[in-house]
């Protein structure tokens, strides 16, 4: 038995009853199958490709009336934009990483390049070649280059060590100014320059030594040597100031002036012609006795063979010793008498000009 659609009221009934249960319709000969429901899902599908194809219907009585075909509907084609959108941005983001990846390592080829130029330790310099196997030619020549000039600047130094002497260490200077060694080799210079001034131990080769290392290593020992020996040598000026000060001692004799002598020595003097603790009295006691009563004239005349030296007085200080030679002539009545005179002088000036010991010892006449 199957079930089917009443023709009438449409309600399904056996198709084997005689008439409809629900209309009373006559069943028999009007048979209808039953068509077997859709599911609920394929039916709300036909329903929505229904409007479509109304739509469409409307498009092809159109083109039927203006004696044009009916267009067929072609298959929509399948868009790769998006792709080859997404592979174009990924190959640009690939690109400018690759750009900027390039461009950082050039940027630190050339800064190791330029440190291992500035080095001078070979090993640096081999490093960079290593490390940097695809850099630029003439980066890696100049490398090897500065490695080669390294190499003699090593040997040169070697023999100028050995050779030890100081025109072998100014050669070597001369030939590689920028050398690392360059300092060791004036240190060397310079305790060979100062050997030198030593040995001589003269006031000339510290002088020298000092004019050639002015910043030298033994500089301070150098100057002061030469701070000693000016406390104790008569420098120039020095000698002037006794000099001046013997002159005018004889010149105020030969005036016959107290107060001139006495402007020359001291108040007291630690020896007087082998007298100690005298005083400025004794000194024009002394110019008044040479007076005598036929003498009319004395002239002392101090002779060029002026010798002097710093000796260290009760104070601490240094006074001028001297020793000259002196020749007096005698204007007298008594033409029987002494006329002529030799006389050897030996004094003691202070530093402000006065003498405060002096002798004098008589020469004998040939």
């Amino acid at each position: 038995m199957a079930l089917i659609i009443c023709p009438e009221c449409g309600h399904q009934v056996s198709d084997k009853a005689e008439t409809c249960p629900s209309c009373g319709i006559k069943i028999a000969g009007n048979v209808v199958p039953l068509q077997p429901q859709q599911p609920q899902y394929v039916q709300q599908a036909q329903q929505a490709v229904q409007p479509q194809q109304h739509a469409v219907q409307p498009l092809q009585e159109a083109a039927q009336q203006m004696g044009g075909s009916t267009p067929t509907p072609q298959p929509k084609k399948k868009s790769y934009g998006t792709l080859i959108v997404s592979f174009l941005i990924a190959l640009c983001i690939v690109g400018v990483g690759f750009y900027f990846y390039s461009d950082k390592q050039q940027e630190r080829e050339m800064e190791d390049y330029e440190a291992a130029m500035l080095s001078n330790d070979p090993m640096v310099m081999q490093n960079y070649l290593l490390r940097y196997g695809d850099a630029p030619q003439e980066h890696k020549d100049s490398i090897n280059a500065r490695m080669m000039l390294l190499t003699q600047q090593d040997n040169d130094w070697t023999n100028a060590v050995v050779t030890g002497t100081k025109t072998a260490l100014l050669d070597y200077i001369k030939s590689h100014p920028d050398s690392p060694h360059s300092g060791e080799a004036m240190n060397k210079i310079d305790s060979i320059d100062y050997a030198i001034a030593s040995r001589a131990n003269t006031t000339e080769a510290y002088k020298k030594y000092l004019e050639e290392h002015p910043d030298g290593k033994y500089a301070t020992n150098a100057q002061g040597f030469l701070d000693e020996k000016k406390s104790t040598e008569v420098q120039p000026e020095e000698l002037d100031i006794a000099k001046t000060a013997c002159k005018h001692f004889l010149q105020a004799i030969n005036a016959h002036s107290e107060s001139k002598l006495l402007a020359t020595v001291t108040d007291y003097l630690g020896s007087f012609l082998n007298r100690t603790n005298a005083s400025s009295s004794d000194v024009v006691n002394f110019m008044n006795r040479l007076y005598k009563e036929d003498v009319t004239n004395l002239n002392f005349h101090m002779l060029d063979d002026f010798k002097a030296e710093k000796v260290k007085n009760n104070d601490g200080e240094f006074n001028i010793k001297v020793q000259f030679g002196t020749e007096l002539t005698i204007d007298r009545t008594d033409d029987s008498k002494e006329k002529f005179a030799k006389y050897i002088i030996s004094a003691e000036v202070t530093p402000d000009g006065r003498i405060t010991n002096l002798n004098m010892k008589k020469q004998s006449l040939q």
